[in-house]
Formats: C-alpha cells, sequence, structure tokens
C-alpha cells in the first residue's frame, strides 16, 4: 500500500485504548492523523462495525478493536514489533499480559473506580462514593499483582516495550489524579519505578491530554 495514504486513528483522546494505539505508531515511527470522535458517532460507525473506539483506517483498510489495529501496525512496520512476536513463550507472554491489562485491569481501574469518578451516576453528579469504596478491594489486589510482576523488570511483558506496556501506561495515567487510586500506586514502589521510566517516553508525552 502506498506510502502516501494517511493512517488515521479515531477516538476519543482520553480513552486508554485510543492512547496505546497511538502511542504504538508513534514507537514505530508511523505519522498518523488522529480524528477525536466519540463511540457510536457516524464517524466512530464509518471504521469500527460497532461504531467502539478504537478505529483505524488506511485506504480502504478499515479496522476496530486496538489489537487488530496493533496486529496491522506490526505488518505495516514490522520494526519494532508491538505486538506478540518473538519465540512462542515471549509472543504467548504479549498475548497474556495485553489481555490482563485490556480485561482485568481496564475493568477495574477504568470501568470501576474512574468513572464512577468521572462520569457518576449520583442524583446531583458527585462522585459516586459506594462504587469508589466498592472497588478498593480489587484495586489494591491488581496494583499488588502489577507490582509483582514487575520486580526487577522494566518492561511487563517482555525485554522491550511492547503494546502491553502502552496499554498499562495509558490505563494507569488517569486514574493518579484521584487520591485513593496515587495512594495505593505510590506504594507500590516497583509500579511507580516502571511508571516513571516510561512516563518519559516520547509516545506518553505526546499522546498525553492533560
Amino acid at each position: 500500500m502506498s506510502q502516501n495514504i494517511p493512517i488515521e486513528i479515531f477516538g476519543s483522546p482520553q480513552s486508554n485504548f485510543v492512547r496505546a494505539v497511538r502511542m504504538v505508531a508513534s514507537e514505530k515511527g508511523l505519522a498518523y492523523v488522529h480524528h477525536p470522535v466519540r463511540p457510536h458517532s457516524a464517524d466512530a460507525f464509518a471504521v469500527h462495525p460497532l461504531g467502539l473506539v478504537p478505529g483505524f483506517r488506511h485506504g480502504e483498510i478499515r479496522l476496530g478493536e486496538s489489537q487488530a489495529i496493533v496486529a496491522y501496525l506490526d505488518r505495516l512496520r514490522t520494526d519494532p514489533p508491538m505486538g506478540p512476536a518473538g519465540s512462542p513463550v515471549e509472543a504467548a507472554e504479549i498475548a497474556q499480559w495485553t489481555s490482563i491489562v485490556a480485561t482485568s485491569v481496564d475493568r477495574i481501574i477504568i470501568r470501576h473506580y474512574v468513572v464512577p469518578y468521572v462520569f457518576p451516576k449520583t442524583a446531583d453528579g458527585s462522585p459516586d462514593r459506594a462504587a469508589i469504596e466498592a472497588v478498593l478491594p480489587e484495586l489494591r489486589h491488581v496494583l499488588s499483582v502489577l507490582n509483582a510482576r514487575l520486580k526487577c523488570r522494566d518492561f511487563l511483558a517482555s525485554d522491550r516495550f511492547t503494546f502491553a506496556d502502552a496499554l498499562l501506561l495509558a490505563t494507569v495515567s488517569p486514574a493518579r489524579r484521584f487520591t485513593e487510586f496515587d495512594a495505593l500506586f505510590v506504594e507500590s514502589a516497583e509500579l511507580l519505578r516502571y511508571f516513571d521510566l516510561h512516563a518519559k517516553r516520547l509516545s506518553f508525552v505526546e499522546t498525553a491530554t492533560d
């Protein structure tokens, strides 16, 4: 496919999945156009079958779902690989940790902790304290799992930066502005070291929303 055809990434810049895909493109040195569209908008439906984000377009190629987009980008430019690659064990580790972050970590940190702050369902629009308090034990547990995994490691899933790292950074970052999370996070010494190390990456800085 011609290099003159623009890579287009669709989705709200605040979305952790959108940010992670943009980080992958940046890590690969791929120029792209970012369209900050909302889920279920006409623009989102134009590229994602369910109108979700992120969405992706490259000429006639239209894709939804972050892992599918990363797989495409990995074949568009193979170096550095960001999705599952390497030996069977390495590829499986990358797939495993990407899945853990995309499902369990995202569910706990974003869906059940950040959302009750940012999009509460309370009558007066104040943070949903009941929902926030209810998820704290799970939040503490998932941070302890990540902290243990990162002991003596600079990367989550491999000996190099992968999509699993991009997604973890993008998932952790928006929660740090809230008191309970940041207190637990700062107590997680290995996770804090890891975050501080990679928060300096150009791909992370370029995609910041605050």
